[in-house]
């Protein structure tokens, strides 16, 4: 049951990783609760609910990976991983909180000390994090693209700074200019190709598939950070946005390529969100070049992007928690562990998928139609969608618990 090339002698402890993910689907609740909110008002402020998603439960969930992977898939072990990993998940969540918070009420105060967490706890993470890689001597086509994602991350980072002093009346600067370069290096930069990267790894491991092409594996990461590079000299040109497309859609159906190829093919609900996750990034590469254009094409390939970001991270968590129970209660002596879907049963998931393609339903009404009722529909099913993430996940996580405490031993505190 174990995969194959990965290095669990450096497995970092259960809670490393739980804490990240039990907390994420809370700020994609409260994100959705605020777009709720501001539809049904008639109010326009996405702001709060683009970062609460953005980096409450898209950073909050891909950070705590890198903690794992870096460890188990390129050999970085990070010293002291508790440690680091709590100063993270406060730092990430005290300054989510307050920046989500103060944009929400319009209070600057609050919104400014919560950035200042933010850059201080996500320059300390993803730098430490970055320099861990540029040391290691992993081959590996995913630890190169890590590195690339991490490299994006920071850039993307910094081009934050810049708006938050504008934000704060400290400079005067172009406003849609860098928010473009901003959202170039965040989200093509950083989080496509983070999903891609460790996709090179994971899906031929988990679903038994052919390797990715090399060309595609080795050219793709310096490729994209190349042209979000020169995106961001001309962020207003369309033009310079096509190359991205090109790439992201060849990514996208190379994948669905792979998948269709599994030698392993039961029904597996999380095939199943990783090809919704591919369709969906088709559709968000076709809009990224007009994105440029207005803010209201700008929000309609955040929501189609942000749509294929959650699938993929939602078959991430519903893969990696079940694992993590596994193995840390085999390596614990557990003679009896509980298998993948016995952590999380397949048909709860299945419940999950069918809930998040209802919400990507009324979701697609909503912006053909440009009807504010169907997005409130849709809201409130995105809401369901997250509180049943979170419960699934909080189950596997007390499931853990459990069976470590039946054992006699204290589960380390999450």
């Amino acid at each position: 049951m174990v995969p194959k090339g990965l290095l669990l002698q450096f497995l970092p402890p259960f809670s490393v990783v739980a804490r990240f993910f039990v907390t994420a689907p809370l700020f994609g609740i409260a994100g959705t609760l605020i777009t709720i909110y501001f539809l049904s008002k008639g109010l326009f402020n996405p702001l709060p609910a683009v970062h609460a998603f953005t980096l409450g439960f898209m950073a909050m969930t891909m950070l705590g990976a890198l903690f794992q992977m870096l460890p188990v898939v390129a050999g970085a072990t990070i010293k002291n991983p508790q440690r680091k990993a709590w100063i993270t998940h406060v730092g990430l969540t005290l300054g989510v909180v307050l920046f989500v918070g103060g944009s929400l009420f319009y209070r600057r105060e609050f919104t400014l000390v919560g950035a200042l967490i933010l850059f201080l706890t996500l320059y300390y993470t993803a730098g430490m994090m970055f320099l861990k890689l540029l040391r290691t001597e992993s081959n590996l086509t995913a630890v190169r693209g890590m590195k690339f994602a991490l490299l994006n991350f920071l850039m993307g980072l910094t081009v934050a700074v810049l708006l938050t002093l504008n934000l704060g009346g400290y400079a005067d600067l172009p406003y849609w200019d860098l928010l473009l370069v901003h959202v170039a290096f965040m989200l093509v930069g950083w989080v496509f190709l983070l999903i891609a990267s460790v996709s090179f790894q994971v899906i031929e491991m988990f679903f038994v598939t052919p390797p990715y092409p090399s060309l595609v594996a080795k050219f793709l990461p310096p490729l994209v950070t190349a042209f979000v590079l020169l995106k961001s000299f001309f962020p207003t040109e369309s033009i310079f946005a096509v190359p991205l497309s090109i790439l992201m859609i060849a990514y996208g159906i190379v994948t669905l390529d792979r998948l269709q190829k599994r030698r392993r093919k039961v029904k597996d609900p999380i095939v199943y969100l990783w090809r919704t996750g591919m369709v969906l990034l088709l559709i968000s590469a076709l809009l990224y070049p007009t994105a440029s254009e207005d803010m209201n094409r700008l929000l309609v390939f955040l929501i189609v992007f942000g749509s294929f970001s959650l699938s993929i991270i939602m078959a991430m968590m519903y893969r990696i928690i079940p694992f993590l129970v596994w193995i840390h209660l085999t390596n614990a002596g557990d003679l009896n562990p509980p298998t993948i879907y016995e952590v999380i049963t397949r048909k709860r998931v299945y419940a999950n998928f069918f809930i998040h393609l209802v919400a990507i339903a009324f979701g697609t009404g909503a912006l053909l139609l440009k009807s504010k009722e169907l997005g409130i529909v849709c809201g409130v099913v995105v809401l369901l969608s997250f509180c049943l993430l979170l419960f699934n996940l909080s189950s596997g996580v007390l499931l853990y618990v459990r069976r470590v405490a039946q054992k006699g031993a204290s589960p380390p505190p999450l």
